[in-house]
């Protein structure tokens, strides 16, 4: 049984970090601004369902470039990647896929040759963070979320940060939409025994 399923879209990623993170973090997200780049929306609610329980402010951050995104994240201890290229191997996994260092020659030396073999290139099979218009006729862009729930924990003045994003691949300059197996046919295929049910 296959069953489509958007892959697309995971989980929120959920940080407990420092108010003084998140300050840092703020500084980024106004950069190339003269003023502090204010939330897109502010939210107050009730948590019930997970501790700490209370009312709180949620303040949300939307951001719809992704050079903008590479601003924010990029370090020069690790710069952001916000394409990755991957190898697929024949039993359907996938490996990182690292470009092998080349070397330069001089424009004569390429030229004398007669023959050139064009570089032979693996099947290109990449995932891509989804930010902003992706098609000419999509009719909001996809954000780049960020979440702040200050003061979950009050007295260590650690809060809550939330990031909400979206990812795409594609294979050979092509978006590819993936399907995915249903969790119990992957089970099943993994693990045959737990397919026998014994009725008593």
């Amino acid at each position: 049984m296959q069953v489509v399923v958007n892959a697309g879209k995971p989980e929120p990623l959920v940080f407990h970090v420092p108010q003084a993170f998140f300050d840092a973090l703020q500084q980024r997200i106004s950069m190339g601004s003269k003023k502090k780049r204010l939330p897109n929306s502010t939210t107050g609610f009730v948590r019930k369902d997970a501790l700490p329980l209370g009312t709180f402010s949620k303040y949300t951050w939307q951001i719809t470039n992704v050079l903008h995104i590479k601003q924010i994240f990029d370090i020069p201890e690790m710069p952001l990647e916000i394409t990755r290229s991957f190898v697929e191997n024949r039993d359907g996994t996938y490996e990182l896929f690292k470009c092998p260092k080349v070397q330069v020659e001089s424009i004569a030396e390429a030229y004398s040759r007669m023959e050139k073999q064009p570089t032979i290139r693996p099947l290109e099979l990449k995932t891509f963070l989804r930010v902003g218009n992706m098609s000419p006729d999509q009719k909001a862009p996809t954000p780049f979320i960020i979440e702040w729930i200050p003061d979950i924990l009050p007295k260590s003045k650690i809060g809550e940060m939330r990031i909400k994003f979206e990812y795409g691949h594609h294979r050979n300059g092509h978006i590819e939409y993936r399907e995915q197996q249903s969790s119990l046919e992957q089970t099943m295929e993994l693990s045959p025994s737990l397919a026998t049910i014994n009725v008593h």
